[in-house]
């Protein structure tokens, strides 16, 4: 029967979703070195968790964060998990 190894991130939050987006996209290449070929991140993981940050943090998909998420996740060839809750919606 094959393995794999599954990596499960946790991360401290700011206020700055570059700086989240950054902090996650190193914890995503640190769980790829150490083997893991599929990586989940925490929801919300790129603004504090509360819907009253919402409209704050939302970005179209694909956006900036989507991008860099999958850049890291090409360059260190494993499947990524990324819950991003703030997207822009079109009203209807």
């Amino acid at each position: 029967m094959a393995t794999f190894h599954l990596a499960l991130i946790q991360l401290q939050i700011s206020s700055i979703k570059s700086d989240n987006v950054t902090r996650a996209c190193t914890f995503i290449q640190e769980a790829a070195t150490q083997g893991a070929k599929i990586v989940s991140l925490p929801e919300c993981f790129h603004s504090p968790y509360g819907t009253k940050y919402f409209p704050e943090y939302a970005e179209k998909i694909p956006g900036e964060s989507t991008q860099k998420l999958s850049e890291v996740a090409k360059e260190c060839s494993i499947y990524l998990i990324g819950d991003l809750y703030p997207v822009e919606m079109k009203k209807p």
